[in-house]
């Protein structure tokens, strides 16, 4: 495996960055590539190039707002920037502390993490518990009551309604095996089921936007489904059915980056390919050539689709995602705890927009400094990313305009002041199919984060990409340990653990315990390899990050 990235980052659009890394991304966005007159010289007879895209147009309509520097200043023109200017001490503090990637979960019984799991990749990160699911309703932000103990000590529900979701979640649990219950509303909406079961206003609300996370016009069976699914995940890690790994999800594929280079894999960052060499007779892409004008034979070639021409297009009907990434100063819903991961679903503010999904992480995170939160807002596009996020940012947020607002805050507004902000659109092509594309059979695109809440779609898609190219292998098989592994055919094939498929694992260690890369290496070293490779876990990490020292 040869994995060329023209960017001096791992994973493309799933990255994670740090402040001064998101600063580089927002202008790297902005510059093309060479061209590709000098590749057409490798091209020989029999052959044509095939040009890929200079300049990635998977991400549109950036921008940026500083409003830190606005705090004591007299001119409020100052609050609204272009461009972030900050002084070189909180450059540097946030360049190291701050990490901005994509706005997504993990489900503690999703694809994405059973295949941690099974591939044993689970070794080289750590996860924390999102601790809670809140919801915006009747213009505040509640808790929403999913798991037993919730919803039994909630107070914002009267007894009956506590009994009526009880009832109504145990039914959700395992709904296949009561179909009369709602055959009769298969081809209805799932919030017309909900009002047949009499819920109140309430209950209607926390199932449909915090639960189940569908719209209103779903069909009824795969609203139990996502209901079930939210379930089925509760209770596995802790309370809640979401993950977040420490320093951002763009952890996650250079993960997998590491346990490919561990065995052979070849990385080369800050080199892109110009163009592929195509094989007049079979059509196939035989080669490519790079940015030093290197051609590379290759027999397959998997690429993301911001690398694709418009040429090569046309029949692509994508969708757009609107996002947004805000540095605050306190949490949406201030608790005991400054360590909260929340959730937070918010209802179309008007009729006809999106819902929005906002993520919130506090400093356990290692996404941001202490005494400040990274918000993540994403919806689906009806317009650009600020037309879509901005009306909901000034819901729940202060956005300082004038000095008179700053001192409303400091006299005790609950309100979380927003610091900085990124408005963009982000290309989704997870609807796509490959016929669409104009571009050898050999040729596999792989899309960027689409608008779920989890990972499941990535996961298919690399695993039939994975297909096309080795059916007879098994995906992601569980990884042996290096000690085990003879090269160049010296003795037997090694028969200890990290060989055999184990179960997969049913429980993660709880909050508190921590099983990190670190610590299994040495065991290894220890002579404990045995115990510890047989381990299928996640390691999820304690309540108090390690310093950064330490890192």
């Amino acid at each position: 495996v040869l994995h060329v990235d023209r960017r001096s980052y791992y994973a493309g659009n799933w990255a994670s960055f740090t402040f001064n890394g998101l600063l580089s991304w927002i202008e790297e966005y902005k510059q093309a590539g060479p061209s590709d007159e000098a590749a057409q010289e490798k091209v020989e007879e029999g052959e044509e190039a095939l040009a890929l895209s200079s300049l990635d147009t998977s991400i549109t309509n950036v921008e940026v707002f500083c409003y830190a520097r606005y705090r004591g200043n007299t001119d409020p023109g100052e609050g609204h920037l272009s461009h972030p200017k900050m002084s070189a001490c909180e450059t540097e503090a946030n360049a190291h502390l701050c990490c901005c990637d994509y706005s997504q979960l993990m489900y503690s019984r999703g694809s994405l993490v059973d295949l941690l799991i099974k591939s044993n990749v689970s070794r080289y990160a750590e996860f924390k518990n999102v601790t809670r699911i809140l919801t915006y309703r009747n213009g505040k932000v509640e808790q929403v009551p999913c798991s037993r103990a919730d919803v039994f000590g909630s107070k914002q529900l009267t007894v009956v309604e506590k009994r009526m979701l009880m009832k109504f979640l145990t039914f959700c649990l395992d709904f296949e095996q009561h179909p009369e219950e709602y055959q009769d509303f298969s081809v209805h909406s799932f919030w017309d089921f909900l009002l047949t079961k009499k819920l109140t206003e309430n209950l209607r609300h926390f199932i449909l936007h915090s639960i189940a996370m569908v719209t209103p016009d779903v069909c009824t069976v795969e609203g139990l489904r996502a209901t079930q699914h939210f379930l089925r995940c509760l209770g596995r890690y802790g309370n809640t059915p979401f993950l977040f790994p420490l320093y951002g999800l763009g952890e996650i594929p250079q993960c997998f980056c590491r346990m490919c280079a561990v065995f052979g894999g070849i990385y080369c960052l800050r080199q892109s390919v110009r163009c592929l060499v195509l094989d007049k007779e079979s059509g196939k892409c035989k080669a490519v050539i790079d940015s030093n004008g290197q051609r590379i034979s290759c027999s397959h070639f998997v690429v993301e689709d911001g690398y694709i021409g418009l040429d090569q297009r046309k029949n692509v009907d994508s969708r757009q995602i609107s996002r947004a990434v805000l540095i605050t100063d306190r949490s949406i819903l201030p608790s005991d705890s400054e360590q909260q991961i929340s959730l937070v679903t918010v209802p179309p503010v008007e009729p006809g927009s999106p819902v929005v999904r906002m993520v919130e992480l506090c400093s356990s995170t290692m996404t941001c400094m202490p005494g400040t939160y990274l918000v993540h807002l994403t919806c689906s596009s009806s317009g650009s990313a600020r037309e879509d996020l901005a009306p909901v940012v000034s819901r729940l947020f202060c956005i300082p305009v004038s000095p008179g607002e700053e001192s409303k805050e400091e006299e005790g507004s609950e309100v979380p002041s927003v610091l900085w902000a990124l408005y963009f659109n982000m290309r989704d092509t997870s609807a796509v199919d490959r016929s669409s594309y104009d571009l050898p059979s050999n040729v596999h695109v792989c899309t960027s984060p689409d608008a779920a809440l989890g990972s499941d779609h990535a996961i298919k898609l690399a695993e039939a990409v994975f297909r096309q190219l080795l059916p007879e292998e098994e995906f992601c098989p569980p990884a042996p340990n290096p000690e085990d592994i003879i090269y160049d055919g010296e003795g037997p094939q090694g028969e200890g653990p990290g060989f055999e498929e184990a179960d997969p694992a049913e429980a993660l260690p709880s909050q508190g315990e921590v099983e990190s890369a670190e610590r299994q290496e040495e065991a290894e070293d220890a002579g404990e390899t045995g115990d510890v490779a047989k381990q299928e876990t996640v390691a999820v990490a304690e309540n108090e990050p390690r310093p950064a020292s330490e890192e």
